[in-house]
This record gives structure tokens, sequence and C-alpha cells, in this order.
């Protein structure tokens, strides 16, 4: 099997980067290690699986093994000293399938870390070099936004492509006491419909976002990963790659492929992009290691799995007095303004504090609730009167804080094998001071919310890695020894290796990263136009 440009990965970086390439009329071929599920496939699993969290819908195969809920430790080889939980997916469509749909830009101080705050690092990168790109992603999804409320961002006159995403009745009732307090709130931007787009529909508030959209409002990768097949570009299924082969001149000369039962095969190429996401993407190059580059592929820095993000969430949750109505609508419609960013970052992590219409989920939720009535005596109408009470009262609040870049955060392959054969990942994650000053100072917010709307006895967790955002192993820089890619997503070590999605960022700020990923994969596209045509000139 060949192609002029082979894709590893169908995700949000595989899907973009496949699109805008079939679109200039190039050979491509996507490889993806899962399979091809429908919605309505994703959706009976979720809806028979006891288990609701953010894997729920999405079986892992032990062909292309990834997390499941209850499992990452199973998974990860835990090296500590704080337990990771890092969540991704391999199907068709990515990790997209479960995520928020957050469509934020990075701020231009996010870039610009060490120089504007003094901590952290820069990306070698800005604001105003992504900027067209981040238009071109957000006119693909369809993005519902304020134009009054762009987090940071600027747009330069650019409108959304449609109106915000209505806020819950919970979301007022919580910025009246953020008033009270000389706070504010708005609306979050967000890849879901609030109008028909690009022929999927509007949002029905399911309050299923994460782990499925069930009617497709919220966009997902799948929908670039088909407009890619639409526009020529190939892609092969159940097709897990396990070896990257170089060449006596340093050149990615194929990849090596195995199919669920077990047979293997190389695809060749004139250019490679691995794009399977900052876990599988580190993974892959320590596992391909070889003469010519004994410490794994693009490697020569020792950079390939260090410098590990994520984000460090804390909730805070309460009873209200009177009912505030969640479980309805996306699960975050509207957070906190301030604490994003600002010269308290020189000190403090950026902290971004939602307002969780999925109320207690992942605290307790109902069917918890309903057995704890049960052992108090109430059956029938009273116990369903007592259930309908007490979560139409429940209110929580997210604390999401940013971590510092750190050498010693990373992941290396363990000695124990996973189910396809393949090394697992051995993760080692320390949350720094910063990330928890950041989360006391939105905890201290949270506890003044609560009390100000009746709430005295709010309740907290301590806090735990995000799930959701996982970036930062093979990281873009200026500097090969410190780096892995260039700022056109090259490897330093191989000018035929282009590695995209969260793995190259180089830090994990606040506002979500996905947009970015998306722009970033736009962008590498037009410079791997540019390197074919110059190769068969």
């Amino acid at each position: 099997m060949k192609a002029s440009v082979v894709i590893v990965g169908s995700g949000m970086a595989g899907a973009h980067l496949a699109r805008s390439l079939a679109a200039k009329g190039l050979d491509v071929l996507i490889l993806e290690a899962g399979p091809r599920r429908s919605r309505a496939e994703n959706l009976t699993t979720f809806y028979e699986n006891p288990v609701k969290g953010p894997q729920a819908p999405y079986p892992s195969m032990d062909y292309a093994p990834h997390p499941e809920d209850g499992g990452y430790d199973d998974f990860y080889l835990q090296a500590g000293p704080d337990r990771f939980i890092g969540a991704y997916l391999r199907l068709y469509g990515g990790t997209s399938w479960h995520w928020t749909g957050f469509a934020d830009r990075l701020r231009p101080a996010d870039f610009r870390m060490k120089s504007t705050y003094g901590v952290g690092e820069d990306w070698p990168i800005d604001y105003d070099m992504l900027l067209p790109f981040y238009e071109e992603a957000e006119a693909r999804w369809g993005v519902a936004g304020d134009p009054d409320h762009v987090w940071g961002a600027p747009r330069n006159g650019v409108a959304y492509q449609m109106p915000p995403i209505p806020r819950s009745y919970m979301d007022m009732r919580v910025t009246e006491a953020l008033a009270k307090l000389g706070m504010h709130s708005a609306p979050f931007s967000h890849a879901r419909n609030s109008e028909i787009f690009d022929g999927r529909p509007v949002c029905c508030g399911n309050n299923t976002c994460v782990p499925i959209c069930p009617i497709g409002a919220k966009y997902d990768a799948s929908v670039d990963a088909r407009k890619a097949e639409e526009a020529g570009a190939r892609i092969e299924t159940e097709a897990l790659v396990t070896f990257v082969e170089l060449d006596a001149d340093g050149l990615v000369s194929r990849i090596k492929v195995r199919r669920p039962n077990g047979e293997t095969f190389w695809v060749e190429g004139e250019i490679f992009a691995l794009c399977c996401h900052a876990i599988e993407n580190p993974r892959l190059l320590l596992n391909s290691a070889q003469e010519g580059a004994p410490g794994g592929v693009a490697n020569s820095s020792d950079a390939v799995g260090r410098y590990l993000l994520t984000q460090a969430n804390q909730d805070a949750w309460g009873l209200m007095p009177e009912p505030v109505f969640p479980y309805r609508g996306p699960q975050q419609t509207a957070g906190i303004v301030e604490m994003r960013d600002g010269e308290f970052r020189t000190e403090r992590a950026a902290a971004g504090t939602s307002f969780m219409n999925s109320g207690w989920s992942g605290n307790s939720d109902a069917t918890d609730l309903a057995k704890k009535l049960i052992d108090e005596g109430l059956l029938g109408q009273e116990l369903a009167k007592a259930i309908n009470d007490r979560v139409s009262r429940h209110l929580r609040l997210n604390a999401s804080a940013e971590v510092l870049p750190e050498a010693g955060n990373r992941v290396e392959l363990a000695d124990e094998l996973d189910s396809a054969g393949v090394p697992k990942p051995k993760i080692t994650f320390r949350m720094d001071e910063y990330t928890k000053s950041g989360l006391a100072y939105a905890l201290e917010v949270n506890r003044r919310i609560f009390a100000e709307m009746g709430v005295p006895d709010m309740e907290s967790n301590d806090p735990y890695l995000s799930n959701a955002i996982i970036g930062g192993t093979t990281r873009m820089g200026t500097d090969a020894r410190t780096s892995v890619v260039n700022t056109d997503l090259v490897s330093h070590d191989h000018r035929n290796l282009y590695i995209l999605g969260t793995s190259s960022h180089v830090t994990a700020p606040v506002n979500a990263p996905s947009l970015t990923i998306a722009a970033l994969a736009i962008r590498a596209a037009d410079h791997i136009e540019t390197a074919l045509r110059e190769r068969l000139r």
C-alpha cells in the first residue's frame, strides 16, 4: 500500500489535514487504528453500558485499546505521584466524539507565557500567525457565539457563524450572585448548532455532550473525515500503526500496520503525518527505536514523551434552597469571566470556572440518590417526589486550571504489553504548586458564590487531573535540542515526518485546545503541499 501523504489517525488533526490535502488534489491515505462506527451504534452502546463515563459509548478494541472508564490504572502504568486519567478514543473521527464542544481560540498571551508572565514557555508561533487558520476552522465547524464575549481572543470583526447557545436558568441564577460579588459571567462559544448548519440539526439540550451528542448537533471530526473521503482521500480503519521505519538518509520510508487478526503489512509514502493524540504519538515514536534512532524516531532531543500537559480540576457542589433546574441543555453554557488571564498568572494558574448544567453528575447522580432515599424508607410517589426535589436543586461549579510544562512529566514505554502487543504507556506526572494555587483561589471564589446563593455548606473534592486535556509530548520549538517539531510541525530529525495535534502544543491554558489543533492542521496542509511539489520537481 502506498500514498503521497500517509496520515496516522482520523481525529481532529488527521481529519482536518486530510480534508485540506484532498481538496488540493493530493493522494492521501488515512490509517485509523480503531473501527468505523455509526452514531446509532455508539448510542446503543452508551444506553446499554451501566457506566456512563466519557468513554461509555466507545468500546475499547483488543486490537487497538484505549482507556476505559474505571480502568485507567489498567491502561496506564502509573508512575506517580499524581494519578493520570487522560481519556482518548481510537475510532473514525477520534476523541472529538466525546469532547465538550468548546470552540475557543487561545488568547494572544497564552502563546507568550514566559515573555508576558515569567512562567511556563513561549510558543514559537503567535496568535496573528494562526488567525486566518482559526477563521477557516470555525467556518468548517460552525461556531455559535456572542460577539460581545470572545474570551480574550480578538476576532477582528469576523462574526461567529451562529448566534450563541442560550444560557440556562441556572446560569442566570449564578450570574445574579456573581454581580453581587462584583464579578461577571459570559456565554461560551460552542461548536454546536444554535441554527441548522452544514446539514446538522439544532442542539436540543440532551445534556449528554460528553460522552455523545445523540443527534449530531455538536461538531466532531468524523464530519471532516467524511468530507476528506468525499474529496478523494482513502481511509483504512482497523489499521494499527506499530512501527515507523527510517532509511539510510534519516527519512521515514514506510510504516508497519497491524490488522485485528494479527496480520501485518507496510505502507510507503512521500510524507508521513502522525495525528494520533498526545499519548499515541510519543508511544509510536518511542516504540520505533532502531539503528539511527536508538532513543526512538524524532527523539534526538530526548523530548519525545516529555513535557506532558493536562489541566487540573476541582468541583464544588451544594444543594440550593430553591430549584435551579440542572440536567438540561448542553452541559456547560456559561462560566466566570474572571481568573482566566491577567497579571496574577505570574504567581498562580489561570482557572476557568464553568456552571455545570450536568448537576452533580460525577459526584452523586440520580441513581445513587435513589438508593440512598430507598435506604431511608422512601418508595413509590414519595420516592419520585423526593428525587425530583433534590435533583432540581443540584448546583455544581467546576474549575479547571492550567499546568506548567515540566520535563519530568512524561510518557514512557512500560515493560508490560497491551492487548495489541504494544508496550503500555507509563505515565509520570506531578501537579505543580502554581496549578494548586490557581485552584485554591477559584475554590474560595466558589465558596463565596454558594454562600451568596444561600448554601453555607458547600462541598468540594481534592484537585484531580483532567480527563479531557492531554498534550505536550512532541512539542514544537525552534531549538532542536529541546523540542521535537519546528513551527511547521516538521520533525527536526526527519524532514518528511509531520507530528500534529495537542502533542505539539507548548502549554495548555484554560481556553480549550481543539480549535488550535484544527487551525494548525489546516496550516500544515499548505506546507505539505509545497514540500511535495518541491520533491516532485
